[in-house]
């Protein structure tokens, strides 16, 4: 279908085709400004399922405030179709770039991935997940028109419509011509056995571009389906320094870690990978260039100091996006359950692999009626009712209204939320809370997390922020639960606490607050009008 005009916007030029759609530049006459259009296809938008998961993705990849996300003006339908009016970028895909010039440096690829990073992490930390991170979707710009000018600033776009996978139904990634395709090459093992995806999985798609950046080919070389699929599930890649000279080996496990098998032994965040790439580039000579802190074309606000070499890593979360302002909960993806880690290949992807050897691709992936894919299993028991009974428990310096589901951190919750800032302007910047089975693994969840991050035990009548660690705290010398304070190695106040009697967890933090920032959260759960759950 050729467009000249669609709705307010004068069609100048198509700019890429591709499964999902087309993206063409336009000419919004309402706001007179230029933008990319992205026209989708007409048939997605006669799937009630995904038109109403479109608007809902739309609508959070649109309050994502991080510099390196592409910002959504608008979107919505225009006669039957789906369409995201967006800023128009000029720049070149990686795909591209490593087309014409080959592997990056592995300074200038630790700088490019580290920038997707930020917008990953900000994305994560609303509850959405790319689910189609690759080169042709990250667009990387420079001030002076030079590819390697040490201004350059990258982009990651195409979020909100990058999921394909139909819940309850319809027309899978894997099936739908050319909405995937380009993709299977970065795509995590979960996504395969139609697993749920979650944080983890654009880490493992991370870690793919950022082997393809070091070596100029991606991880696993075929491009069939079935042999490819068994790579996901079974092999092991290279180390990145065997092929290619110059690349460090310490960048070796950074990648093997990002591309592991089981979502459990990666990188927690983007933005740990990301971290630990930075650590592992020599310390002079190819030290990577700091990420730029905004576009370009605008002012840079202040980078925050790099990460300590050594320093423990939160498995509560990584760092804020830029800015401070939206709402960007530490994803904790990186907390496991006490009991065993299951194993890295257990009976069903043999199975699976088995039946891909035998050429059965369609009777694995299309287990629904007429070449249909079965729902996506939940992430938890009673999903929905838990999480309004988490809802009904958020403390009363937040309004439920403006919570949303925040990912599951694996750890034997049943519901999850992030709520955003506070109502109170020296309150907490972002809030996360977790409701559990009982109380007992409320506090057991939070103990396995103290020891993971070395915090001390502190003494009777210590107290934060003059001193970081955790203790039990009590009301009219009763226990209640558990406190945590401490300041991460990206210098982001975090408190943490437990309610026993409630079975939840909070997550409260400050981006660059450092100690000051820790007195303010501090000051702010000491009102129980403010912080207490189930007050609302």
């Amino acid at each position: 279908m050729e467009l000249r005009q669609f709705g307010p916007y004068r069609i100048e030029e198509l700019i890429g085709r591709g499964g999902m759609g087309e993206v063409h530049r336009a000419f919004d006459t309402e706001h007179e400004r230029t933008v990319a259009l992205k026209v989708l296809a007409e048939d997605l938008a006669a799937d009630r399922g995904y038109r109403e998961r479109f608007r809902r993705e739309a609508h959070a990849a649109a309050r994502l405030s991080d510099p390196h996300v592409v910002p959504i003006h608008r979107y919505g339908e225009i006669d039957g179709r789906l369409f995201l009016d967006m800023r128009l970028v000029r720049g070149r895909d990686l795909a591209t770039v490593l087309t014409e010039e080959g592997p990056l440096a592995p300074a200038r690829a630790v700088s490019v991935v580290g920038q997707v990073a930020r917008a990953l992490d900000a994305a994560h930390a609303e509850g959405l997940v790319h689910r189609d991170v690759k080169p042709s979707n990250v667009l990387v710009c420079s001030t002076a028109g030079d590819p390697v000018d040490d201004d350059e600033f990258v982009y990651l776009v195409d979020f909100g419509i990058a999921r394909s996978v139909v819940q309850g139904g319809g027309t899978t990634a894997l099936t739908r011509t050319g909405s995937a395709v380009g993709s299977l090459e970065y795509m995590a093992p979960e996504r395969f056995l139609e697993q749920p995806a979650d944080a983890r999985t654009d880490v493992y798609s991370l870690a793919c571009v950022l082997f393809e950046c070091l070596t100029g080919r991606r991880p696993f070389g075929t491009r069939d389906l079935a042999p490819l699929m068994w790579a996901h599930l079974n092999d092991t890649p290279p180390p990145v320094s065997s092929l290619r000279g110059g690349v460090p080996a310490a960048l070796d496990e950074v990648v093997a870690r990002g591309l592991a098998k089981d979502p459990a032994d990666r990188w927690p965040s983007a933005g740990a990978l990301a971290a630990a790439a930075r650590r592992a580039l020599p310390s002079s000579g190819t030290a990577a260039r700091p990420a730029p802190a905004g576009p370009p074309s605008v002012p840079r606000p202040a980078v925050p100091p790099p990460a300590t070499v050594g320093a423990p890593r939160s498995p509560l979360g990584p760092p804020l996006p830029p800015g401070g302002t939206g709402p960007a909960a530490p994803t904790l993806q990186a907390r496991r359950p006490g009991g065993p880690r299951r194993a890295r290949l257990p009976a069903v992807l043999l199975t699976v692999a088995a039946l891909l050897a035998a050429g059965l691709v369609a009777v694995v992936l299309l287990a629904g009626r007429g070449g249909q894919a079965a729902a996506d299993p939940p992430s938890r028991p009673t999903e929905g009712a838990r999480h309004d009974d988490l809802l009904a428990l958020v403390p009363a310096d937040f309004d439920a209204a403006d919570c949303r589901p925040a990912p599951s951190a694996g750890d034997g919750d049943v519901a999850a939320v992030d709520c955003g800032p506070s109502a109170t302007e020296d309150g907490p910047r972002t809030a996360r809370f977790f409701l559990y089975p009982d109380g007992r693994t409320a506090d057991a969840v939070f103990s396995d997390d103290v020891t993971a991050l070395g915090l001390p035990e502190l003494a009777n009548g210590a107290r934060c922020p003059a001193s970081q660690g955790y203790q039990d705290w009590t009301l009219e010398g009763a226990v209640k639960g558990q406190l945590a304070c401490y300041v991460d190695e990206e210098d982001t106040a975090v408190l943490v606490w437990t309610e026993t009697e409630d079975a939840v967890e909070a997550i409260v933090t400050i981006r660059d607050g450092g100690t000051a920032g820790l007195a303010a959260l501090r000051q702010w759960w000491d009102d129980p009008a403010l912080s207490t759950f189930g007050s609302a």
